[in-house]
Order: structure tokens, then C-alpha cells, then sequence
């Protein structure tokens, strides 16, 4: 039984996208009401990076990193609670979102590096605070850790590094072969409802505007392939890089919904335990982004944090 359990949990994602067909390649103009300003797009490496600048620009900047298959939009929700005392700073990563793929085809640490780089020079951001969920919470104290110079403080939301068993979709999509396939198959509604409310813990807290962004970015040009190609790439690197977790020098908060349904909560605690001085608040009833869950108790325990 245990057999036909582990059978069925990888055969059923798998049939239900292949009775999707093919998936749509929206252009990337189609799209333009998920860039209305305050967007704008910054030339970087061959891409035109989405990138909102918004809030107060008189105080600290505070730039803000998304998770896997997410976009800028899911730190909306902060907005309202943080706008008077930062400057809000957030980003299409590459690979996401309306910026879309490297044009290499990169998937690299390295090249994630040199993009928040290159943001942060054409911004003119000599010093900033980084916050980052999930993926981008790997890719936050990947940067803290290279340039403590420029991060004052870090915020890690849910960030990804501990091993972890995702969810049986995204564990299809990051198998040799069958991977490929599905970057060529459109999933179904469901599929992208269930992966989407499962990041919640109160799932009728997801709208359909919430569920129509997701599925539609996905759908831009190109992101679906590339998107494939990252979750291979984590696959095939055997996790995440936690060597640099003791070079963070700079004062760090990790932040963690106890009902994370992508990464457990057990790792927050590890986190904590491997950067020295951190400080670690864990939310009850809350999923793996605390920031769109509970936005207000979070930017206001963020605030604190970054104003102390």
C-alpha cells in the first residue's frame, strides 16, 4: 500500500499534464497590465528586468526578492504598512515574472549574483536592506553573505537551503526527461490553484486575481521552459549552497509560518542555530509567505526589526 501511495503521488501530477495539451507562449506585451507604474524595466545582461521603485525615496531602501514561479507582486501586500518610513525596492528575478529568461539560459548562482549587482548600481543603492522568500530568500543571503558591505540588515522569509521534499508537481517537473515534457504541457487551473493554496495555510485567502497573476506570468514567453530549467538545476546541484551561512556578518531575521506546507518550519531552527546572533519569530496558523498571509503583523514585526 505504502508502494502504491508513493506510485499514485507521481503518476496522477504527471497524467493530469498531459490531459492539459500544450501550453500557451504568451508575448510578454500582452501582458503589460502587470507593469503599470510604478514599473519600469532596467537593461541588464541582454534582459529588460522588472523592477518597482516605490515608497519613501528620503528613507533606507529595503529591496525584496520573490520566491520560485512568483513575481514582484507578492510583496504588495507590505506596502501599505512600510511605504511612509522605506523605500520599497522589488524585482522580476530572472528566469520569472515579466522579465522573463536569461537569455542564456542561465540557471547559475553567479549569474542571480550579478543581476542584484547591477539593480543595485543602477539604482544607486550604496546600502540597503534585503528581504527574501523561499528561492529568494536563498538568493538574499547568497548576496549578504558576498557583499556585506551594501546589506545593513537581512530578513529571510521561509528561504530555501535545508534539504526539503517539494510538492509531488514541482518533484515531476525537476526529473530528467519527463521535466522537458512538462515545459511543454499547460496545467491545469487545478494544478496551479492546489500548488498556490497549498503556500497557504488559510487557502480562502487566495483570490482569483492572485491565481490568475500566477498563471498568466507563467504563461509568459518562455518562463515555463526556464522555470523547468531552475527547478532541474536545484535538482541536479543536490539542494542549495549553505556554506556561506557564517559569513553573515550583518544583524539577520528569519522569519517562518509554523504550517509551511514547502519547506517545514524545523528548519527555521536550523537557520537559526547556523547564523550567529540571528533573531527567529515563527507565526502560527501561517503558510510558507508570511508576507501575503499576514501582511501587516509581519511588515510590522519587519519594521521593528529594521529600525532597532
Amino acid at each position: 500500500m505504502i508502494i502504491k501511495s508513493h506510485i499514485l503521488r507521481f503518476v496522477l501530477p504527471l497524467a493530469l499534464f498531459f490531459l492539459a495539451g500544450c501550453a500557451t507562449q504568451v508575448p510578454v506585451t500582452e501582458l503589460s497590465r502587470y507593469a503599470q507604474p510604478p514599473s519600469q524595466f532596467l537593461s541588464i545582461k541582454g534582459m529588460r528586468v522588472h523592477v518597482r521603485d516605490q515608497g519613501n525615496p528620503d528613507k533606507p531602501a529595503l529591496v525584496m526578492l520573490h520566491g520560485i514561479f512568483s513575481s514582484l507582486h507578492t510583496w504588495e501586500k507590505w506596502r501599505p504598512h512600510l511605504e511612509k518610513d522605506f523605500r520599497l525596492i522589488s524585482l522580476d528575478l530572472p528566469n520569472f515574472g515579466m522579465t522573463g529568461p536569461f537569455p542564456s539560459g542561465e540557471t547559475s548562482d553567479d549569474a542571480y549574483m550579478a543581476v542584484l549587482e547591477e539593480v543595485a548600481e543602477q539604482l544607486q543603492l550604496k546600502e540597503f536592506y534585503l528581504a527574501g522568500n523561499s528561492l529568494g530568500g536563498y538568493f538574499s543571503y547568497q548576496y549578504a553573505a558576498r557583499n556585506p558591505e551594501q546589506v545593513k540588515k537581512l530578513v529571510m522569509l521561509d528561504p530555501a537551503g535545508f534539504f526539503f521534499v517539494p510538492p509531488a508537481a514541482m518533484m515531476l517537473w525537476g526529473t530528467p526527461v519527463v521535466g522537458q515534457l512538462v515545459d511543454e504541457i499547460e496545467p491545469p487551473r487545478f494544478v496551479m490553484e492546489s500548488l498556490l493554496k497549498n503556500a497557504y495555510h488559510n487557502a480562502d485567502k487566495v483570490t482569483d486575481t492572485e491565481l490568475n497573476r500566477y498563471a498568466d506570468l507563467l504563461s509568459r514567453e518562455g518562463n515555463r521552459e526556464a522555470g523547468g530549467r531552475m527547478v532541474r538545476h536545484i535538482r541536479n546541484s543536490m539542494g542549495f549552497d549553505l556554506s556561506k551561512l557564517d559569513q553573515l556578518t550583518m544583524p539577520v531575521l528569519i522569519i517562518w509560518g509554523e504550517e509551511d506546507n514547502w519547506i517545514p518550519v524545523r528548519h527555521a531552527q536550523q537557520f537559526h542555530d547556523a547564523i550567529k546572533g540571528s533573531e527567529l519569530i515563527i507565526y502560527p496558523e501561517v503558510g510558507h509567505m508570511p508576507m501575503e498571509e499576514i501582511p501587516e503583523q509581519s511588515a510590522q514585526d519587519v519594521a521593528a526589526f529594521l529600525n532597532k
